[in-house]
């Protein structure tokens, strides 16, 4: 994805080198040399431009933190509430304990499978959803059991918000209209660079400089903010941690 991010800037920076020099210096490097101006309105531009991707960088990394940080805590979730599941009698302790391994696993492909393009809708998961019945049906016989029996309903009830907010973030938070600005302000900053008046080999080192930056900029801002997608994603260790030490503890 770098790579293609940086040809998909570098091309269309060079050849606009080679198609707009010849017009940029008829018509506007006839007289004299109109770099100044060109660096004067390049430098505001590129004033605005950074803010604005300073800002959606900021957001996207503060968004991948947040799922990251939500992962970890569903990890410590599922590794909490199958300890106090220890606290209710059998069969239903070991029943429950069973759906929660069973989810744990759930959770890792639901989000991290190798190609999975659709993703299940928001809301709780079938195993979730059994798990919780099980917990609302039953009887306790001690205050140990009723305490038990709350703590759970707590904590599924925590994972069920902990499983929509992952869904939610699938796929990007930044909205289609601001990707359509920086892929715009991108090509004009390209361009703007274009019309310089300089010797080619030094025009072509320094645009394709500037492009190559410019390319991981917006790369990192596309792959932080699909914390699921390809690139830079969040991991899901925390997760499968759990899962292979309650797979331990069930052998």
């Amino acid at each position: 994805m770098a790579l293609l991010f940086s040809v998909a800037f570098l091309a269309p920076s060079w050849l606009g080198i080679l198609v707009l020099r010849p017009y940029a210096r008829r018509w506007i490097h006839a007289r004299r040399s109109a770099n100044d101006m060109i660096g004067f309105a390049l430098a505001s531009y590129a004033t605005l431009y950074g803010i604005l991707l300073g800002l959606l960088a900021v957001e996207a990394y503060q968004d991948f933190a947040s799922v990251q940080d939500t992962v970890s805590k569903q990890a410590l979730t599922l590794a909490t509430l199958y300890q106090d599941l220890d606290g209710l009698p059998q069969p239903l302790r070991g029943q429950l304990q069973f759906r929660l391994r069973d989810y744990a696993r759930e959770a890792v492909e639901t989000h991290w499978a190798a190609g999975s393009a659709s993703r299940p809708s928001i809301g709780a998961s079938p195993r979730l959803r059994s798990l919780l019945d099980q917990l609302l049906t039953f009887q306790p016989k001690t205050k140990g059991e009723e305490l038990v029996q709350a703590e759970g309903l707590r904590r599924v009830n925590t994972l069920i918000e902990q499983r929509r907010t992952l869904l939610a973030s699938a796929g990007g938070s930044i909205p289609g209209a601001l990707w359509w600005v920086v892929g715009r302000g991108a090509l004009l900053f390209l361009l703007l660079m274009c019309l310089f008046d300089m010797e080619l080999h030094a025009h072509f080192v320094l645009n394709g400089a500037l492009a190559l930056f410019l390319a991981a900029v917006v790369f990192i801002i596309a792959t932080l903010d699909d914390p699921f997608g390809r690139g830079v994603t969040v991991t899901s260790e925390p997760i499968q941690s759990v899962l292979d030490q309650l797979m331990r503890q069930e052998g």
